[in-house]
């Protein structure tokens, strides 16, 4: 059988690689993979925001079907000593009684976080606390807490490493990788000195210069009513050199795998949670970024890059999916031993559903309606013609079919 390697970085936007589009980003390894594989342009996440969004992805299941809505405050022993997904089965505990040799290193935010969580054989977790990239930092090896000084990406990609080399040889791995470094804070100072000065002097041509968005939470973004240059420079420069820094770390572990005859029989996946804005649309941050939450475009988007085990190299993919969709491309190649089968995912036109709090969202190629329960304010947006979602079309009476329509669908779902 295959072994499964998956990347689920926090905070990383499908707008921060190279590839796509974002020219000053440096992602050498990660632009490497997607060479090797299969780039989806259009993937987003359940909820745009940390524990719903990965609960989503490990059970295939909506937050209102999971059962977890916001994030997790696991400092509090009440919520971080807690499984919150008890009962449910996950990709961990599902690999686990197919055979597979299962580890984690890095983020997991859904309670249980000291030990290795459910599924788990193998784990490093991440202290209750996370507000700091580098330094000295508190970490959980398979239930006992350790302190490590140093890069916490680096740290991550060491036991990572770790367990590869620890793993039975006689069976197959199932390995998640979570890494934090483009989660708040994103300051140039609190990163790796040598990685922001590539940003330093940078131009960031591809990001907005916007006032701050009036639904925007002030404790989030760059202080004041109007656009700030030099804040704004600082934390691009940080989160720049935080994607970077992930990259060069993924690419430690792509060449473990090609040294030791790993990469062929290994299905490799790197995504993130949920997206970002960084000053899009005059906000900074993700869904809870805002007040009413927000589900635009940026906050929705992923990076999803596939690679390995027979996945037809350089290929694009255009059509929506989501972390229901991952899921299901994993279950489904348990009965693919040797090969990943991208063929049943979704066609194209498909619709994808979202949710955070009490606003809900259907959303296709052409159109996204976002409903706010029970008094709004609601919208609906034309992607076709207004890809900023500048224009909220909800009240225009040209868009009363659409409308009605996407709200049925809504519904029904």
């Amino acid at each position: 059988m295959m072994n499964i390697l998956l990347f689920l970085t926090d905070d990383h936007a499908a707008w921060a690689l190279g590839q796509a589009g974002c020219k000053e980003l440096q992602t050498p390894n990660l632009d490497r993979l997607a060479a090797r594989g299969i780039r989806f342009t259009n993937a987003v996440t359940p909820s745009p925001v940390c524990s719903p969004a990965r609960a989503s992805l490990m059970t295939g299941l909506m937050p209102s079907e999971h059962g977890i809505h916001d994030w997790l405050q696991e400092y509090d022993p009440q919520i971080g000593d807690r499984d919150w997904l008890e009962g449910v089965k996950t990709l961990p505990e599902i690999f686990q009684e197919c055979g597979y040799h299962t580890g984690l290193s890095g983020k997991w935010h859904l309670g249980f976080h000291e030990g290795p969580p459910p599924g788990f054989e193998w784990a490093f977790g991440m202290d209750r606390k996370i507000n700091s990239h580098n330094g000295e930092v508190a970490y959980f090896l398979n239930g006992e807490r350790i302190t490590i000084e140093g890069n916490r990406s680096r740290q991550i990609t060491d036991n990572a490493l770790r367990f590869l080399d620890e793993r039975s040889p006689d069976k197959p791995f199932f390995l998640n990788v979570g890494y934090f470094a483009t989660h708040s804070p994103f300051m140039a100072e609190r990163h790796d000195p040598e990685l922001v000065e590539l940003y330093r002097d940078a131009n960031f041509p591809e990001m907005p210069r916007l006032d701050p968005h009036p639904w925007r939470k002030p404790e989030n973004g760059i202080p004041g009513d109007t656009f700030d240059e030099a804040e704004a420079r600082k934390r691009w420069c940080g989160y720049f050199s935080a994607v970077t820094e992930i990259d060069r770390e993924v690419g430690r572990i792509l060449d473990y795998l090609e040294k030791n005859g790993l990469r062929d029989n290994t299905l490799i996946i790197y995504t993130a949670d949920h997206g970002l804005c960084l000053g899009h649309h005059g906000v900074w941050g993700k869904g809870n970024g805002t007040r009413p939450l927000n589900l635009y475009e940026e906050s929705l988007r992923v990076p999803l890059i596939m690679a390995g085990a027979g996945v037809d190299p350089g290929s694009v993919v255009d059509w929506p999916v989501s972390h229901l969709d991952t899921y299901q491309l994993l279950i489904q190649n348990l009965n693919h031993p040797n090969r990943a089968s991208i063929s049943r995912w979704p066609e194209s036109n498909s619709a994808t559903f979202h949710e955070y709090g009490d606003t809900r969202c259907v959303r296709t190629e052409a159109f996204k309606l976002i409903h706010r329960y029970h008094h709004g304010p609601n919208e609906l947006y034309d992607l076709r013609n207004d890809p900023g979602e500048a224009k909220n079309d909800f009240d225009d009476p040209d868009y009363n079919g659409i409308r009605n329509q996407r709200s049925t669908s809504l519904e029904k779902f």
